[in-house]
């Protein structure tokens, strides 16, 4: 019996393939580094702005962390005082 189509079932490695051969062009594997520009330089006003900004902002964080001490402590004078009266936590 003869095949449909005589050559369809050549083995995997016949050359050259039966349709058109369209080599496909993969994209580069890493993308072209450049490396980031440098920074600006800063006039020395722009530069006193932003520290005193930063400064601002420091002692804001530095205030909340006060405050968050001070909660913690509170919290651990009464758990204390709780514990020297032999009260047990529910």
């Amino acid at each position: 019996m003869m095949w449909p189509w005589p050559g369809r079932y050549r083995r995997w490695w016949a050359y050259p393939p039966y349709y058109p051969y369209i080599p496909y062009a993969y994209p580069p594997m890493y993308p072209q580094y450049s490396p980031p520009a440098p920074p600006t330089p800063l006039s020395l006003e722009d530069e006193l702005e932003a520290l005193e900004d930063y400064k601002k902002e420091l002692e804001e964080e530095k205030a909340s962390i006060e405050q968050e001490i001070s909660d913690v402590e509170a919290r651990i004078r009464e758990l204390k005082m709780r514990l020297e009266k032999g009260a047990k936590q529910p």
